[in-house]
């Protein structure tokens, strides 16, 4: 997602005076030159030096007007914080992060008073940053100078984890199935929902079947070639595999038609296993929207689905999963699901193969179930679940550690071992629990705990870490 980034920079005239005549046209060509920086990583709204209460409020019209995701505070000296507060305090949802881009490195020995005042940028930063505590907005502080690869590295995760907010705020939400009956684990009220800006379509039975029927014979065969071209896929028959194909193309296109990121599916009911015209899962329609960055959850579960969502636009894949079992000593986890799963994150020991997923049998036989083993290396788990204490609100749990082998075919799913980095895995696990995980998480390569607090942050949510 292309962001719309606020830059504020403030400048104070008081010392005019005592510098040099250009000193006021360097600040703003050192904030021209930030304006130039933060261009890379979406589209820039600069409304100039801020260096009175009125060019505030005139800033702050610009910024409402403009939506803004994130504002970037990046102070040209040090200045009253007022000048920064008044710009942004009538935007109270925006993340703001406090950019100290010193244009130096070092301190020298001939360093003096001049040179103190051209160089105040970090006393204007703490200045503001006082302010930003005393309000409880959400921020995060970053220090290094401009022209540092560090400074680089330090700002792409707040980019990425702003990014994952808004593509849950700003996407819908698809729910085809209300959640296995008793799964009161994976709930989310509509409420609940609306905390975090979650809008959803619900689809129902007649709208899929009028779907399904409709997707042309042409259509299918077609998608069967790119599917065989993809996947090992002779352990299908014909019949099984057209008609999980058929149901995929009926999703995807739901899916374009209603601005779709992700969702959740309960195949276990009257629309999908049990429905005689559809009839079986949708484990295909599952791996084949993971491929256009659309993830869903199984069960009903959207919690898991927008996590699912969140670990996507972060790490570039994210494998809906559950916890099976603790083999206490080698000191791992299992982690896998029924036959459904982003390839993206396929360790490539094997080919990935479509089986039928006879496991869980519908009216009209097995759909498609995809198995392959998951990319060794770092890895973190994820859990969304909404909470009432201390306040209502959500909580993201996240886990890090490492995917040290994958081989359970059995399983006839994606799966892999996952060892805990904090612990040993039956404290850590039992911390997962305390924390109040879902019994589904989504599973994402690398370690993102920065792009997942900024994330957290954005949607107003808490964030916990085992």
């Amino acid at each position: 997602m292309r962001l719309k980034i606020g830059l504020l920079s403030v400048y104070f005239g008081l010392f005019d005076d005592a510098m040099p005549g250009n000193f006021r046209e360097s600040r703003e060509n050192f904030s021209n030159e930030l304006e130039n920086f933060l261009a890379q990583f979406g589209d820039v709204t600069f409304p100039g030096l801020i260096d009175s209460e009125e060019k505030a409020e005139d800033a702050a019209r610009v910024f409402k007007e403009a939506q803004l995701d994130v504002i970037i505070f990046a102070p040209s000296m040090a200045a009253p914080p007022s000048y920064g507060w008044i710009a942004l305090k009538d935007i109270p949802e925006v993340f703001i992060v406090a950019l100290g881009a010193q244009e130096y490195s070092t301190v020298p020995d001939d360093y003096d008073t001049e040179q103190a005042t051209k160089r105040s940028l970090p006393v204007g930063l703490v200045m503001f940053t006082n302010v930003l505590a005393r309000n409880n907005r959400n921020f995060i502080s970053i220090l290094d100078t401009l022209d540092s690869k560090d400074l680089l590295d330090n700002l792409v995760p707040v980019f990425k984890g702003v990014s994952a907010a808004k593509t849950v705020t700003e996407n819908n939400f698809l729910i085809i199935g209300k959640p296995i009956k008793g799964y009161i684990d994976v709930e989310a009220s509509q409420s609940e929902l609306e905390r975090i800006n979650v809008t959803t379509v619900e689809i129902s039975k007649n709208s899929l079947n009028r779907k399904f029927k409709k997707i042309s014979k042409e259509a299918i065969e077609s998608k069967i070639e790119k599917i065989r071209s993809d996947f090992f896929t002779e352990k299908l028959d014909i019949q099984t595999l057209e008609r999980s194909t058929r149901l995929a193309l009926a999703i995807e296109e739901i899916c374009t038609q209603n601005q779709i990121k992700g969702g959740a599916f309960n195949c276990h009911g009257d629309v999908f296993r049990f429905n005689s015209e559809i009839g079986v899962t949708a484990c295909l329609a599952v791996t084949e929207l993971a491929k256009n960055n659309i993830s869903f959850a199984c069960t009903g579960d959207l919690p898991a689905g927008i996590a699912l969502t969140i670990g996507k636009e972060i790490a570039g894949s994210s494998l809906y999963c559950e916890l099976y079992q603790l083999d206490i000593e080698e000191n791992w986890l299992l982690v896998a699901n029924g036959g459904e799963g982003d390839t993206s994150i396929h360790g490539g020991k094997e080919d990935i193969t479509l089986l039928p997923e006879d496991h869980y049998m519908g009216e009209n036989g097995p759909g498609v179930a995809v198995a392959f083993d998951i990319k060794k290396g770092p890895s973190t788990l994820l859990s969304l679940t909404p909470i009432s204490k201390p306040q209502e609100s959500w909580r993201l749990i996240v886990a890090e550690g490492e995917i040290i082998d994958s081989h359970h075919t059995g399983m006839e799913g994606p799966n892999g071992m996952f060892r805990f980095d904090s612990g040993e895995v039956r404290s850590c696990y039992a911390k997962w629990c305390d924390m109040g995980a879902t019994h589904h998480a989504a599973l994402i390569p690398g370690h993102g705990k920065k792009e997942l607090t900024i994330a957290a942050a954005t949607l107003g949510i808490e964030i916990k870490f085992v």
